[in-house]
């Protein structure tokens, strides 16, 4: 009887060992990823500066019949605010109406994922479309393709974008190697192949700024136009790049160790600037970092089966040295933010994953 039980169990545990062997190898031969060892920076904790708080349970769902993952928010010169939504439609609305709900207006559907929403000088609202590239629509509604390509390669996820006084746009291409809908992967390879461009409308040159990101993400100007601030998503900081002067083209970094990943950056009027944190960092995947194969047997995994380990609300708004002045958190009252745009007293937050749009009191 024994002799028979623990051949059994031998049996039993020769062939999970076998199929694990099987499940590797093909895990192994159908992922794409070339994983690449990389180091995360200490991990950050929410205290001091980015101290635990409950400040953003005070939000307010607007919009919630407009569609799924309004990513941006815009301020646009007629006064209403716009967002966009993951089936490519781009809804307006008025900030300052005593029924918000009522005043949503539809603008345009780009046939693709905008992600990105900013306005030119000329009042042209400038789309950073995940599918169809950099676009422009004028106030007319008129549709435009900017750009597509560099150097005879697709732009893969074209994501977010600010404009400069001139009419330049500045822009983000978060990965060479996958697009919006495989993005997951960017993160488990941590290949850094995101990048920002320059487009000049006028004689329609596309120049490359800064390459190897970890996923790049938002773009700002600052209020002089003499720098941009970048979100490194993958690696939780924000880098600066210097526009002029002596120091143009050179690259430092504005702030680093953030306890959650940045998403998208809007500056406000007063040269500040306010930032989603779309999650808190995941010990996880950092503990992935010097194990490349682990990695590589990942990326069998459909994307669509990789979920957050938690979902987090974070908004922070910093000035223009990088020191911190507002802190603001959530476990449930709207997660996975995206952006954030102060107007008036108010403050306006969007989402990757919501249905709804959010907006609370600023104190």
């Amino acid at each position: 009887m024994f002799t028979s039980l623990t051949n059994t169990i031998k049996y039993s545990i020769c062939m999970l060992v076998i199929g694990g062997v099987i499940l590797g190898c093909y895990l192994f031969m159908t992922s794409e990823l070339q994983p690449v060892i990389w180091q995360p920076d200490p991990p950050q904790t929410l205290e001091g500066v980015y101290s635990k708080n409950n400040r953003l349970d005070a939000l307010q769902p607007l919009l919630p019949t407009q569609g799924i993952g309004p990513e941006d928010l815009a301020l646009g010169p007629d006064g209403m605010l716009y967002t966009a939504y993951e089936n490519g439609d781009i809804v307006s609305f008025d900030p300052h109406a005593k029924d918000i709900n009522a005043s949503a207006k539809y603008i345009h559907n780009t046939q693709g994922r905008p992600l990105g929403l900013r306005f030119n000088g000329q009042g042209d609202l400038v789309i950073a479309d995940a599918v169809k590239g950099l676009l422009k629509m004028t106030s007319s509604g008129k549709m435009s393709v900017l750009a597509t390509h560099y150097l005879g390669e697709r732009l893969r996820f074209v994501d977010h974008l600010a404009v400069g006084d001139d009419g330049t746009i500045y822009f983000s291409d978060a990965s060479m190697r996958f697009d919006m809908h495989n993005f997951v992967y960017d993160f488990i390879e941590t290949s850094m192949t995101g990048r920002i461009f320059a487009f000049e409308p006028h004689s329609k040159k596309l120049t490359l700024l800064m390459d190897n990101l970890f996923f790049a993400n938002g773009v700002a100007i600052s209020q002089q136009n003499d720098y941009l601030l970048v979100n490194e998503t993958g690696k939780a900081r924000i880098l600066k790049y210097s526009l002029t002067g002596e120091n143009a083209g050179m690259i430092s970094i504005f702030v680093d160790q953030l306890p959650g990943m940045p998403d998208n950056i809007y500056r406000d009027p007063a040269g500040n600037f306010w930032v989603g944190l779309i999650n808190l960092r995941d010990p996880l995947v950092e503990h992935l970092a010097p194990y490349p194969f682990i990695r590589r047997l990942l990326g069998g995994i459909p994307a669509h089966w990789f979920k957050p380990a938690q979902e987090y609300g974070m908004v922070i708004a910093l000035d223009e040295s990088g020191q911190v002045f507002k802190n603001l958190q959530t476990s449930h009252a709207y997660t996975s933010i995206t952006s954030a745009l102060p107007h008036e007293g108010k403050l306006f937050v969007s989402s990757l994953r919501q249905d709804h749009i959010a907006m609370m009191a600023l104190d």
